[in-house]
């Protein structure tokens, strides 16, 4: 026990005063005080804004006096447009490409239009916006032709469908972002920490004093110090992101308009806690992984190859969470199969939880089977930890590993 906790100590410390590790967690909790604290400093009167130009041409037999208020309208200072009503001009495109307008917008009949633009932006909506307005003007003029009054004719655009909906389940449309915020935080700390770990083995084999080290040490006590000491550290830092995140949001919360980062930051403290939980047992199967994978480098250019296999077993894990968010899938057979494997459980799980039906006793069960595996994979590890870490010479080949598992055992 003395063991272990020498390294578990000496693997904190380490990192906590890792200049880089400092370096980062102070970059990211500026970044968040910035972006949380945005809104507050960037209110400005509309018109100060800039209001991009957009003007319409009428070349078709449609009578001004109708299209002009309803674009007006459509595209109005308070949607971030300047409109101006232009008369039939031959050459649109010249006043597009001398920058006088951004966009022109001709009618050339009840339902056609010819948008003239320099460049068609990613999120560029004055199309979409021009045809609803075109398409309710020639519904409303086609309605009043066959009969139907002004009362009459408002009314039926004015009817709206009461919707009451009943949730007995979760609504994957509230839960998308915080969960898809949570799986992005998971992949990148489990990589970034993981790769320490195989490092910071892989660095230690150039010391001789690790010769000395293994032989007098339990490998068990020097894996486990080494993974809990750098996941505490982990975990430390990451409390302190997130801590500092729902500081600032607080601090700026009435100021922050936006759906997505009201969403984020709304999630429920239930699911707060099994993200914290899965996060620490999917920290440990990866960790051991890494670490069992950085005792086998000879050198530190070998890590990258041996540590490519869990990185690739981690990015199909990342993807099939992301494939099933984004189809709604959670429930799927294939998505609750695959949640109860351990090196898959710390993702999917988590996000069945957040977006899907799960009853306690899969949690429960999924929990169990982890434990299990890190306890086995802990064991394992360790032993290729302790063979490993006194090679040298050429990165060991599947056989060699193999060898050593089974040469360990006995």
């Amino acid at each position: 026990m003395k063991q272990f906790l020498t390294v578990f100590k000496f693997e904190l410390l380490g990192q906590l005063k890792n200049k880089i590790a400092i370096v980062i967690t102070a970059v990211i909790v500026i970044g968040l005080a910035l972006v949380l604290s945005y809104p507050r400093f960037n209110i400005e009167p509309l018109e100060d804004k800039h209001l991009k130009e957009v003007a319409l041409v009428n070349s078709s037999s449609m009578s001004d006096e109708v299209l002009k208020p309803a674009f007006e309208n459509a595209f109005s200072k308070e949607a971030g447009y300047n409109f101006t009503f232009l008369v039939p001009e031959d050459e649109l495109k010249t006043l597009v490409l001398n920058d006088e307008y951004d966009a022109i917008i001709e009618i050339i009949g009840p339902t056609s239009i010819n948008y003239v633009v320099k460049t068609v932006g990613l999120y560029d909506y004055e199309t979409s916006i021009a045809s609803e307005t075109l398409k309710s003007l020639y519904q409303y003029n086609t309605l009043a032709e066959m009969g139907l009054s002004e009362e009459e004719v408002n009314q039926f655009f004015s009817s709206n469908i009461d919707v009451n909906t009943i949730v007995t389940g979760k609504d994957q449309t509230t839960s998308f972002w915080y969960t898809y915020v949570i799986v992005m935080i998971l992949y990148f700390v489990l990589i970034i920490y993981g790769q320490f770990v195989a490092t910071s083995v892989a660095g230690e084999k150039s010391s001789r004093a690790m010769e000395v080290l293994i032989t007098s040490a339990k490998p068990m006590n020097l894996m486990f110090g080494k993974v809990l000491g750098s996941g505490c550290a982990g975990l430390i830092e990451l409390l302190i992101i997130l801590g500092s995140a729902i500081g600032f949001y607080k601090l700026n919360e009435d100021v922050i308009t936006n759906d997505i980062v009201s969403s984020v930051f709304g999630i429920p403290t239930y699911v707060a806690l099994m993200t914290i939980l899965f996060f620490i047992l999917g920290y440990f199967i990866f960790a051991f992984m890494y670490g069992a994978a950085g005792s086998l480098a000879s050198r530190t250019e070998d890590i990258s190859a041996l540590v490519m296999p869990v990185m690739v077993l981690f990015m199909i894990t990342f993807f099939v969470a992301i494939i099933g968010m984004n189809n709604g899938s959670v429930d799927e057979l294939y998505f609750k199969v695959l949640s109860f494997l351990p090196t898959f459980s710390s993702m999917l799980m988590l996000v069945r939880i957040c977006m899907g039906e799960v009853a306690t006793w899969e949690i429960i069960l999924s929990v169990v089977i982890q434990l299990i595996s890190i306890l086995g994979l802990g064991v394992l590890c360790s032993r290729i930890y302790r063979a490993g870490i006194l090679m040298y010479g050429n990165t060991p080949k599947p056989k060699d590993i193999w060898k050593i598992i089974t040469s360990e055992a006995k």
